[in-house]
């Protein structure tokens, strides 16, 4: 709201009009805008393993744990998606499929999905359709038990419910338990991306596009890389894409292999496969890669019970053969590792469940995955050692929820407000294990030394900012390009602070081509579009808000003229006004303006189109003789959108006195 102080203070024979006014910009200031990034909402919610419900935030360093209603029991793949907001709207695990209020859907059961396969699930959104979601399913492949094979339903909304409408549409037969997805590089649709298993197709990915409504009938087959065949547990194993979409990486457990490629998100293809010697780990079970697509981490769970192993791939080498050991569990810790999965506050978490799938109350946490080695931090915080992430009164297992890859493509750090003269605000995706951060803001040397950095930059233009984080003696840089933008230049008032119009006259105020528009009347809103029409007095102002979500304010006073022409005038006279004839008041708010004066004998003596233009009793050079002189002015008022300007005719007789 506009607050202003509005009253007449006498000034002479005048009145001088007193404005104080609190901009709007302040506040528009700190709020979030269009323009400013936000987390992607379809990831904020997890549910998975025992009951176990997990709600991410911008809000809080560390994500809510609750437990779901009933007797939900997920111990393997499972899949969960939000809307843009964060409202949660389904899970699954692959063989029914539930909704927010943590009933099944309409439809929603009999899914040939198999809750034991360790990416039973993959929710992807239908581009350019928010009321449209696809299912995809993966069975187990051990013929002739199970071979329901790849599948997807249709999720509608249908009314105010969401139902399935079209169910267990077959993709891929043959198929190993491994479900992945990344977003097209159009930036609309998605891949969705799998991997066969035995003689016919284990030697091959396969990609399907997601695009209009639809899934494409014919996959992008790559055959590259290591071959899924022969014991029934080579069809199990996790199958990840990094968050930037480069890269795809999978483990084939009883195979003992990791194999990391390439992947092109413009053809869906696969290529440049290295894959590690065979036997070179010990059932590898689990992937996932670091946010900024550097590193690549991998659980292992033997069918033995020996140690379960957390290791670290630094995937600038090559050699994938020697990774990094993170951490190990042994048989007696009475923990196993399971699934990996990222999360948008930039920390990946690792299922944790006892033996005979049995829950575990917590989840593994590795709090620093961009810091290569053990400065990664698993299950470590501020330099204590913890058990990780606690899950109040429900229960970890094998599962995570799986996710499209692409929603954790989220930046180091991002910023609310890019605008000119207004504080810019920065803030870091994971505010844990930092003794010290200092933020370089590229402006005539601008420091800031807090967690959530501040600026009010210098001027419009690009800036180089970085951040560096400081843990036991190790540096942590990360920089960025930003461009603060200058302030919508809206004026419209031409520059004057007051407009004159006619009494009973209106105009038309314009402020310019820009995305938003309020506009004010005293303290009250009393319009939204580009123009104003205006025909009371008053304080008019208008916010704009441009494409780069800027805003700024301009007022203007709008006041009736009182327009007079005296009724004699001396040449001569030591007052500027009396020297000559012409109208006094507000001239501004006179347009094509005449004047015409006319001796005894009606002959024209004097003309002038302008109101600044006054006779100075002269005819031809030479001093008029002292008279009574009758004189014509005419004037149209300012013409507004919604009125024509009228015009004005007025008479009378001035006397010339020497």
């Amino acid at each position: 709201m506009l607050a202003i102080l509005f009253k007449l203070k006498k000034a002479g024979t005048g009145f001088v009009l007193l404005l104080v006014i609190f901009s709007l910009n302040s506040l528009y200031a700190q709020e979030k805008t269009a323009c400013d990034y936000s987390l992607p909402g379809q990831v904020l919610n997890w549910n998975f393993g025992e009951k176990a419900q997990l709600t991410f935030s911008e809000e809080e360093t560390f994500p809510v744990s609750t437990s779901m209603p009933g007797g939900i029991d997920i111990p393997k793949g499972v899949s969960a998606i939000s809307d843009a907001d964060g409202n949660l709207l389904f899970f699954s695990d692959g063989m029914k499929v539930s909704g927010s209020g943590y009933f099944e859907l309409t439809n929603g059961t009999a899914l040939m999905g198999n809750l034991l396969a360790n990416q039973s699930a993959l929710f992807i959104p239908s581009p350019g359709n928010p009321n449209r979601y696809f299912l995809i399913t993966a069975d187990l492949y051990i013929p002739p038990v199970y071979t329901n094979g790849v599948r997807y339903s249709v999720i509608e909304k249908v009314g105010y419910s969401w139902e399935v409408t079209e169910k267990n549409i077959l993709l891929l037969e043959q198929n190993a338990q491994k479900l992945a997805a990344v977003q097209h590089q159009n930036g609309e649709d998605f891949w969705l991306v799998t991997h066969g298993f035995g003689a016919t197709k284990g030697g091959s990915y396969f990609s399907f596009r997601v695009m209009n409504d639809s899934i494409s009938v014919e996959p992008v087959e790559s055959t590259v890389g290591a071959i899924h065949d022969g014991d029934f547990n080579n069809n199990g194993g996790y199958m990840k894409i990094s968050p930037d979409g480069s890269k795809i990486a999978l483990a084939i457990p009883d195979a003992g292999i990791v194999e990391l490629a390439a992947f092109n998100t413009a053809t869906g293809q696969v290529s440049n496969p290295i894959t590690s010697n065979a036997g070179q780990f010990n059932y590898p079970l689990s992937l996932e890669f670091s946010p900024d697509s550097k590193l690549l981490y991998l659980t292992t769970n033997p069918l033995d019970n020996s140690n379960n192993y957390l290791y670290q791939f630094n995937l600038a080498l090559t050699d994938i053969n020697n990774p990094e050991e993170i951490h190990a569990y042994t048989f007696n810790d009475g923990r196993q590792m399971g699934a990996l999965q990222l999360a948008v506050d930039g920390r990946i978490y690792l299922g944790s469940f006892g033996q005979a799938l049995s829950a575990y109350d917590h989840l593994g946490v590795i709090y620093n995955p961009k810091r290569a080695g053990t400065a990664c931090n698993y299950n470590t915080l501020d330099g204590n050692t913890t058990e990780g992430l606690a899950l109040n009164a429900s229960g970890s297992k094998e599962g995570l929820p799986n996710f499209i890859s692409s929603y954790f493509d989220i930046p180091h750090f991002w910023w609310e407000n890019h605008c000119h003269r207004q504080p810019t605000i920065f803030r870091l995706q994971n505010e844990v294990n930092h003794d010290q951060v200092l933020w370089e803001f590229g402006d005539a040397g601008a420091t800031a030394n807090s967690s959530r950095g501040q600026h009010i930059f210098s001027e419009p233009g690009l800036y180089t900012v970085s951040v560096t984080e400081t843990e036991n003696g190790q540096s942590f840089q990360h920089e960025r390009e930003l461009e603060i933008y200058p302030l919508p230049p809206v004026e419209i008032g031409n520059y004057a602070d007051t407009i004159f119009i006619l009494p009973n006259s209106s105009i038309t105020l314009d402020a310019g081509v820009y995305d938003e528009y309020i506009w004010m009347f005293e303290d009250e809103i009393v319009g939204n579009e580009r123009t104003l029409d205006v025909e009371e007095k008053g304080l008019y102002a208008v916010t704009v808000t441009d494409t780069n979500c800027c805003v700024n304010t301009d007022e203007v006073v709008i006041w009736f003229a009182n327009i007079y022409l005296p009724n004699a005038f001396r040449p001569k006279s030591n007052i500027a006004r009396n020297q000559t004839f012409k109208p006094l008041g507000a001239v501004s708010a006179l347009n094509n303006f005449q004047l015409l004066i006319y001796n005894r004998w009606g002959q024209l003596v004097f003309e002038s189109n302008s109101p600044d233009d006054g006779w100075d009793g002269t005819i031809n050079g030479a001093a008029a003789p002292v008279a009574a002189y009758v004189w014509l002015m005419r004037y149209e008022s300012l013409e507004s959108s919604f009125q024509a300007a009228q015009e004005v005719v007025q008479r009378g007789v001035v006397n010339l006195v020497r």
